[in-house]
C-alpha cells in the first residue's frame, strides 16, 4: 500500500477529472444550442395590405415565444446594400419583399401564378446560421401562405377550378431562395477553413515548444552573454519561419491530396504559414516567461476553443461569446480562410488578418522584452 501513500500518485485522478472536466466543457456549447438573435435583413421594396401582412408576420416572430429571446433578429435595409452587408458578415439572410408582391398576391387566382417571397442567403458567412435562418423564414413564408390558402378556398365557395388554380390555391405565396458566398464544392461543407486553420495553431504550439526546450537546453549549459542571448533568440525566431512554411505547405499539399477544392494551393499555404508564424511567435513570448505551464494554458485555450471555431455566435451560451470566443486565436485564422475560401478574399484578408498580425507584433514584443526577465542563480 506504498503507492497510496505517495501525495503524487493522487494527483493523477485529479489530472483525470480536470482533463476530461476540459474536454467536456464543450457540451455546454454543441450540446443543446439554442439560436438566439440571428440577424436577418428585411427588404421592403413594395406597399399595399398584403405586404403589411408580411411585415406583421416578421412582427410577430421577431417577439419570441414566451418572453425568451427570438430566433431571428430582423433589420430593415435596402437591396444596393445587400451584398456589402453579406460581404460584411452583417447577415445570415435577407427576406426580400420584391416591387409587384402585392400585386402578385392580389390577383394570384386570376393570374394562375403564386406570388414570391425571396430569400437571399449569406452561405458563406457561416453555413449553419444560413441554414437555421433559412428553415425559419421558409416556416414563416409557407405559414403566411398556408392563411392565404384558408381565405381563397373560402372565397372560393365550391366553384369548379382547374389544375393550376389548385396549385395557387394550395401554395398562393412560394419561397424563392438565391445563395450569395456559396461554399463550394469539396470543402467539408463549409468546415474546410477551420480544418486547415487548427493544424497552424497545432504546428506553432509543438514547434514552440520544443525549441523552447531546446534553449533552455543551451542556457543551461552554457554562460552566454546577453549580445549571445539575442542572437540565440533571433535563431529561435528564424526557426519559426521554417516552422512557419513547413506548416502551411504541408497543410496545402495534403488538403490537395485529400481533394479539397482550394482557391490557390500557394494562397493558402502562405496564409497558413502567416498565421503559424504569428502563433508561434506567441507561444515563444508565454513559454520565455512561464516556462513549460505555459504548454498547458495553450491546450486549454485550444480544447475550449474547438467548442466554438464552427458554430455561429448566436448559437452559443453568453459564456462562450464573452469569455472564450475572444480569446481563440485559431478562429482568426479560421475567419481568414473563409474569406479566401468563399469571399474572393487575396492574402489579405481584413480584420482578420489584422488581428493575427497584431497577434504576431506583440508576441515578438514580448519575447523580445524576456530578455530581462530575472533569471535564477544556480547552485553549484
Amino acid at each position: 500500500m506504498k503507492l497510496f501513500k505517495e501525495k503524487l500518485a493522487w494527483a493523477a485522478p485529479i489530472a483525470v477529472i480536470l482533463i476530461i472536466a476540459l474536454f467536456s466543457v464543450n457540451l455546454f456549447a454543441q450540446g443543446d444550442p439554442q439560436v438566439k438573435n440571428l440577424p436577418v435583413a428585411l427588404i421592403v421594396n413594395d406597399e399595399g395590405e398584403h405586404v403589411e401582412s408580411v411585415k406583421a408576420a416578421v412582427a410577430q416572430m421577431s417577439q419570441g415565444i414566451d418572453g425568451a429571446e427570438p430566433m431571428l433578429a430582423f433589420t430593415d435595409e435596402k437591396l444596393e446594400d445587400i451584398e456589402v452587408l453579406f460581404d460584411e458578415k452583417e447577415y445570415y439572410a435577407a427576406l426580400v419583399i420584391s416591387d409587384g408582391y402585392n400585386d402578385a398576391v392580389q390577383y394570384a387566382l386570376a393570374n394562375n401564378s403564386a406570388a414570391t417571397l425571396e430569400i437571399y442567403l449569406n452561405q458563406g458567412f457561416n453555413m449553419t446560421g444560413s441554414n437555421v435562418a433559412k428553415t425559419a423564414l421558409n416556416g414563416l413564408i409557407t405559414q403566411l401562405s398556408g392563411q392565404y390558402s384558408a381565405n381563397f378556398i373560402a372565397q372560393m365557395d365550391n366553384q369548379q377550378i382547374d389544375a393550376d388554380q389548385a396549385a395557387v390555391l394550395v401554395h398562393p405565396i412560394v419561397a424563392k431562395e438565391e445563395i450569395f458566398n456559396p461554399i463550394t464544392a469539396a470543402t467539408a461543407n463549409g468546415s474546410a477553413p477551420t480544418l486547415l486553420a487548427v493544424p497552424a495553431w497545432v504546428g506553432a504550439l509543438i514547434g514552440g515548444f520544443v525549441l523552447f526546450l531546446s534553449t533552455s537546453i543551451i542556457l543551461k549549459r552554457e554562460n552566454l552573454t546577453r549580445k549571445q542571448v539575442v542572437r540565440l533568440m533571433g535563431e529561435q525566431v528564424l526557426f519559426g519561419v521554417i516552422i512557419a512554411l513547413f506548416s502551411g505547405f504541408t497543410v496545402a499539399t495534403l488538403a490537395s491530396v485529400a481533394g479539397i477544392n482550394m482557391p490557390g494551393y500557394f494562397l493558402v499555404a502562405f496564409f497558413v504559414s502567416f498565421a503559424a508564424f504569428c502563433f508561434f511567435l506567441l507561444v515563444s513570448a508565454i513559454t520565455a516567461w512561464i516556462g513549460k505551464p505555459a504548454i498547458t494554458l495553450f491546450m486549454v485555450v485550444m480544447l475550449l476553443g474547438m467548442g466554438v471555431l464552427m458554430t455561429p455566435q448566436e448559437m452559443l451560451p453568453s459564456f462562450f461569446v464573452n469569455f472564450i470566443r475572444p480569446w481563440v486565436p485559431i478562429r482568426f485564422a479560421s475567419e481568414g480562410l473563409r474569406e479566401i475560401f468563399y469571399f474572393g478574399s487575396g492574402f489579405y484578408t481584413g480584420a482578420s488578418f489584422n488581428t493575427i498580425l497584431g497577434i504576431g507584433i506583440t508576441g515578438f514584443v514580448i519575447f523580445l522584452l524576456s530578455i530581462f526577465k530575472p533569471v535564477k542563480a544556480q547552485k553549484n
